[in-house]
């Protein structure tokens, strides 16, 4: 593609810093590989030359994860993805509202409603537990007085 191609389609500002950083960065490799093939000798070991690779390669990727016009890009994706899940999910929240269905919160306060009166229920039966076992010693002292 032609500069004016580029520019005419609306991608220019937004693609062109990647094909610049990826251009510099295939430059630079071309570069370290030709200085590394030239240095590498009839009894140069294929480890040496594969771990001085993997080293080169290593400090490439680490340039670009660092670099700043990636940092930004990929906070600009996060950013647009929690936006999108956002949108999501209020459509989602007032397409059940519309049509009448529970959505997760409603079911998430319907639980701990629940939850709360079992408690109330289970202290009630505690104390109606605690009075009939007062009962229970008041019937078997009268017995045992013989009244």
């Amino acid at each position: 593609m032609t500069e004016n191609q580029v520019s005419s389609n609306g991608l220019d500002p937004m693609v062109q810093p990647y094909l610049d950083f990826w251009k510099a960065i295939l430059q630079e490799a071309n570069e370290k590989t030709r200085q590394l093939v030239e240095s590498i000798d009839d009894s140069a070991d294929v480890k040496t030359w594969q771990r001085r690779w993997s080293e080169a390669v290593s400090r490439s990727m680490d340039a670009y994860l660092r670099s700043p016009v990636f940092l930004q890009a990929m906070k600009q994706n996060t950013d647009l993805m929690i936006k999108v899940k956002r949108q999501a999910d209020d459509l989602a929240t007032e397409v059940a509202r519309n049509a009448n269905i529970p959505t997760a919160g409603d079911i998430s306060g319907l639980f701990e409603r629940l939850h709360s009166v079992e408690d109330v229920i289970l202290q009630r039966l505690d104390r109606i537990e605690e009075r009939l076992k007062s009962i229970e010693e008041q019937t078997e002292m009268s017995q045992g007085a013989g009244i």
